[in-house]
C-alpha cells in the first residue's frame, strides 16, 4: 500500500550501532588531528588566550563595581543620618520658640492686667476672646475627640496587596472632620496637639499628612474644645458625619468619637506660628 512503510532490515540496524560504538570520531577528522600531531601545531592558541582576556577583564570589572559600591554604602548612610540630625535639630528649636512665645504672651497678659481700669479690662476680654479666635492662646474645656486610624493591613496575599491605599487617612479625610467641627460649633481645634486657626493648612505630602507644615503620623486625633451635646449632634448630622461612617463601613478605617466633660477637659496648645494679615478697611 502507498501509504504503509517498509519494514527495516534489524541485521542492518545491528551492523551500524556496531560502528558507531567502535568509531564514534569521523575517519577524516582523525585524520586531520593526525597530521596536525605530525607538524607539531597546537589548537587554536589565540582561542584560548581571548577566553583569558575576556575573564581577566569581567574580574576587573566585578572588583571595581563591587569598591564603588562599598564606598557608596556608608555615604548614603551619613547623608541620610545628617538629614534625620537636621530635622531633629530644626523641630527642637521650633519647640523652643513656640515655649518663647507662650511665655512672652504670659508676660503681655500679666502687664495688661496691671494696667487695672474699666476700659483696660474691657480691652482685656475683647483681647482674650479675639486671642482664642487666632489661636494665639492655649484653651482648656469640655469638647469632643474624634480619632482617625489607618485600617488593619491584611494578610499577605490576601486583598488587592501593598498598593492599596484605601484604607489609609488621607488629608482630605482630615479636613472635612475639622470643618464639620467647625460648623458644629466648636471654639478651638487641634490635630494631633497641633493647634489650627483660620489660616492654618491641611495637606499632604507623599504619604504625610501635613498640617501646618507639619509631618503627623496616624492615629490622628481632632480634638474641639465647646459644648460637648452640640458638637456631636452637630458632627453627626453633617456630612463629615455620613462621610465618617463611610470611612468605617466601606473601607474599615478606625472611627471614634469621645465626649469629654468638665471632670476630663481638653487642653489645647497655642499655635506655633501666627500669620497676621492687615486688610485695608483695618489699616482705615
Amino acid at each position: 500500500m502507498s501509504g504503509a512503510r517498509a519494514p527495516r532490515d534489524p541485521a542492518a540496524s545491528t551492523a551500524l550501532l556496531t560502528e558507531v560504538m567502535q568509531r564514534p570520531l569521523d575517519p577524516g577528522y582523525a585524520a586531520a588531528a593526525a597530521r596536525r600531531a605530525e607538524r607539531g601545531e597546537q589548537r587554536r592558541p589565540a582561542a584560548r588566550a581571548g577566553t583569558l582576556l575576556a575573564a581577566l577583564a569581567i574580574g576587573v570589572l566585578l572588583a571595581v563595581a563591587g569598591l564603588r559600591a562599598a564606598a557608596a554604602e556608608p555615604e548614603a548612610d551619613r547623608g541620610r543620618r545628617q538629614l534625620l540630625e537636621r530635622v531633629e535639630a530644626g523641630t527642637a528649636r521650633t519647640d523652643a520658640l513656640a515655649a518663647q512665645v507662650a511665655a512672652l504672651q504670659a508676660a503681655n497678659a500679666d502687664l495688661a492686667a496691671r494696667l487695672g481700669g474699666s476700659a483696660a479690662a474691657a480691652a482685656s476680654a475683647r483681647a482674650d476672646e479675639l486671642a482664642v479666635a487666632a489661636a494665639a492662646v492655649a484653651v482648656s474645656g469640655p469638647g469632643v475627640r474624634v480619632v482617625l486610624d489607618d485600617a488593619p493591613v491584611p494578610d499577605e496575599g490576601i486583598g488587592t496587596g501593598a498598593a492599596d491605599t484605601s484604607g489609609r487617612v488621607l488629608d482630605r479625610d482630615v479636613q472635612l472632620v475639622v470643618n464639620g467641627l467647625w460648623q458644629a460649633g466648636a471654639e478651638a481645634v487641634s490635630v494631633n496637639g497641633q493647634r489650627l486657626s483660620a489660616l492654618s493648612s491641611i495637606r499632604a505630602a507623599g504619604e504625610a499628612v501635613l498640617v501646618d507644615h507639619r509631618p503627623l503620623t496616624p492615629p490622628y486625633a481632632v480634638s474641639a474644645v465647646g459644648d460637648p451635646t452640640r458638637l456631636q449632634t452637630g458632627l453627626a448630622a453633617s456630612v463629615a458625619g455620613r462621610y465618617l461612617q463611610v470611612l468605617r463601613d466601606n473601607y474599615g478605617i478606625g472611627v471614634e468619637v469621645q465626649a469629654r466633660t468638665e471632670d476630663d477637659p481638653l487642653t489645647l496648645p497655642a499655635a506655633q506660628r501666627l500669620d497676621l494679615r492687615l486688610t485695608v478697611a483695618d489699616a482705615r
